[in-house]
């Protein structure tokens, strides 16, 4: 297998209830497109190990995981898949799903990934999305984020930490694409956006 040291990744923005991690986990089911998702390898990490242990003693807490700490989680994570064969850099783009947060973590980045786009899924009406997310707590069974203004702080918040992030990379990087859409109008946008950015691999 071809391996080389720098990830090919596309990026993937959204704020809450803008469906990103619906769009990366299904762009991720493409046979050359792997979606990780940073919150996922957080939980699956072994709570045992030292690494897991490092990083309960701050999400018990309730704290912020450090960007260093971030990081190294993630970048281990992708070796152990490149080690069990799962990930074949030469083959494989990374869609990565809530990493970069920062713009330090973009510094600490640098050198470990190719950005080859930056995919930001927008939702202009917030009536609709504050109502998508009201709903989905409902069915989640988690009342907690079903209040309006919570949701509509968070979503100030995820655009606050968000410009400037995108701002540390090329505009050219950047396709922002309407969520406001059904779904699979969502979808065929997105597809769009890496269609030039993706080598075709057999």
């Amino acid at each position: 297998m071809t391996r080389t040291s720098v990830y090919p990744s596309v990026l993937i923005f959204g704020g809450p209830g803008s469906g990103k991690g619906t769009q990366g986990a299904i762009v991720g089911q493409m046979a050359n497109l792997v979606h990780l998702a940073m919150g996922d390898i957080f939980r699956g990490l072994d709570k045992k190990s030292d690494i897991g242990q490092e990083f309960l003693s701050y999400s018990t807490k309730g704290q912020l995981v450090p960007d260093e700490l971030t990081i190294r989680v993630f970048h281990r994570h992708v070796n152990q898949r490149i080690e069990r064969d799962e990930i074949d850099l030469g083959y494989h783009t990374l869609i990565l799903d809530g990493i970069p947060r920062t713009t330090e973590q973009v510094k600490l980045l640098e050198d470990i990934i190719e950005v080859k786009r930056i995919v930001y899924l927008v939702m202009r009406d917030k009536d609709a999305l504050v109502a998508r997310l009201i709903a989905r707590a409902a069915k989640s069974d988690r009342p907690d984020d079903a209040d309006r203004e919570v949701i509509l702080n968070r979503i100030e918040v995820f655009e606050r930490e968000t410009a400037p992030v995108l701002d540390a990379y090329p505009k050219k990087l950047v396709a922002r694409v309407n969520a406001d859409q059904p779904p699979l109008a969502v979808l065929r946008d997105v597809a769009e956006c890496l269609i030039d950015c993706i080598s075709p691999r057999i």
